[in-house]
């Protein structure tokens, strides 16, 4: 009986599953209650395609006492080849179930949940245990491409179809699929950088209360007549404001908004005026106008802020 099992596997694994299932009808004639000879006899039905018969041994072999497992993935297999994907899915969440550290459960289910149109999560996350259960069988990496490709995951995808042909250099189907992944990482554009609008108005508000401060304190240290020495305080100033306007990154995203735009000129051009003054100071220049200039351009620019973001968490 173990000879006609082994060749039985054999002839199914090498592509000759009708030859196997003419060894084991004879077997399980003779011998009902094997549970394995009925579950060589079902993976050979599956090859063929034959999914009800499959089905059928698969049956037979839960009754019987044997693998666990084995008999609900065959029969997940064969359900899900016949359409009925609910049930497969309950057939591979059982064989997981009896046998929870056998990656052949998960890679089955992922298979089954693959046909689920709100399976691609668990589905995805069923391959990864499979690989991480079996870092050494090519058909876990296989599965987890799949499901990584189904769900957009390039670089998960590649990562696993590598894997499976450094595994399995003969593997055609993980070559091809290798392929369609780079040539569609290649055709997809990068996606513009978004703007995370909590955090440019919180560093606005931060800005123009540095601007209106500062520059508010400029004034009164400046009076009647500025000296070089108020420069190095405009400064220290200038570089805190260079400090927070790195947070408003990517700046193009900036100007996407009329209001965010003219609050950002606004306050742009107060710094911008604000270093000028600063620079002419230290030349010997004792005005005071484009201090004034640069402290207004803060305080309405502090103001859009305060109407456009302040109010808004």
């Amino acid at each position: 009986m173990t000879a006609v099992l082994l060749r039985a596997a054999e002839l199914t694994a090498s592509g000759k599953p009708r030859q196997a299932i003419d060894l084991l009808r004879p077997l399980v004639a003779a011998n009902p209650r094997h549970a394995e000879a009925w579950c060589r006899l079902a993976a050979a039905h599956l090859d063929l395609g034959e999914a009800d018969q499959a089905l059928d041994s698969a049956k037979r072999a839960m009754i019987l006492d044997g693998e666990p497992a084995w008999p609900q993935r065959l029969a997940a297999l064969a359900l899900n080849d016949l359409g009925r994907h609910q049930e497969a899915a309950v057939a591979a969440r059982e064989s997981v179930r009896r046998k929870p550290g056998d990656w052949r459960g998960y890679v089955v289910l992922a298979e089954v949940l693959a046909e689920s149109p709100d399976g691609a999560v668990e589905a995805f996350d069923s391959a990864l245990h499979a690989s991480q259960l079996a870092p050494t069988e090519a058909r876990a990496f296989q599965v987890l491409g799949d499901a990584a490709l189904r769900m957009r995951d390039w670089g998960t995808a590649e990562h696993a179809y590598r894997s499976a042909i450094k595994l399995d250099p003969s593997d055609s189907d993980s070559k091809a699929n290798l392929a369609t992944v780079q040539r569609r990482r290649a055709a997809k554009p990068p996606g513009p950088a978004r703007m995370n609008k909590a955090q440019v108005w919180r560093a606005l508000r931060t800005l123009s209360l540095l601007l209106v401060g500062g520059g508010l304190l400029a004034l009164v240290a400046g009076m009647p007549r500025p000296t070089p020495y108020l420069a190095f305080f405009t400064g220290a100033l200038l570089l805190c404001c260079l400090v927070v306007a790195l947070r408003l990154r990517p700046f193009k995203t900036l100007f996407g908004l009329r209001k965010l735009a003219v609050t950002v000129s606004l306050l742009a051009a107060s710094a911008l005026v604000l270093a000028g003054w600063t620079v002419a100071l230290l030349f010997g220049a004792t005005t005071m106008q484009p201090l004034v200039l640069s402290w207004l351009c803060a305080v309405v620019g502090g103001a859009l802020v305060y109407v456009g973001g302040g109010r808004k968490r």
